[in-house]
């Protein structure tokens, strides 16, 4: 066998590992970073974050939008509206004390701590921003916005002189 056939196969080889795993693919890399950054916590800690996952819809009376937040309650969510835009946001920290013992904890994997996340959405001119709701339920933020009803032409009667 030829040394070009060697690597050949191998890329093939790599090439279909990452296709059939591509959960793998920032694996190393993460490791190295882990590795890189051992005794500086705070970098550590936002890997893997991002922004929580959201679906809207649209139904003839509204808009809908359901936000994934796993972990977090609705004391942990602020939501407002501003100038036309939802503003969904969080900051949580790391609850230092474990049920009132001050003992200090030597972490061997730390993934949890702070989580801060912001979004914004630019409502339609249709939406009411007088008329919003939300509820928090499984970790799931669902916000209802009704939509202003559209204006009905007015009959205008008109007098005989």
């Amino acid at each position: 066998m030829v040394y070009r056939d060697i690597i050949q196969n191998t890329r093939r080889h790599d090439m279909r590992y990452l296709v059939n795993r591509p959960s793998n693919l920032f694996g190393d890399f993460d490791r190295v970073l882990n590795n890189l950054f051992e005794d500086n916590k705070s970098i550590g800690q936002t890997v893997g974050r991002s922004n929580p996952s959201v679906d809207i819809s649209e139904s003839k009376d509204g808009y809908t939008l359901e936000v994934e937040l796993p972990g977090l309650s609705e004391k942990d969510v602020d939501l407002k509206i501003e100038d036309n835009k939802l503003l969904i946001s969080s900051i949580t920290k790391e609850n230092k004390e474990k049920e009132g013992k001050e003992e200090e904890t030597h972490y061997l994997l730390k993934e949890r701590g702070n989580y801060t996340f912001a979004r914004s959405f630019i409502l339609p001119k249709d939406a009411n921003t007088e008329a919003v709701n939300a509820s928090f339920s499984n970790g799931v933020l669902k916000i209802n916005i009704e939509k202003i009803p559209e204006k009905q032409p007015r009959l205008i009667k008109i007098k005989a002189a």
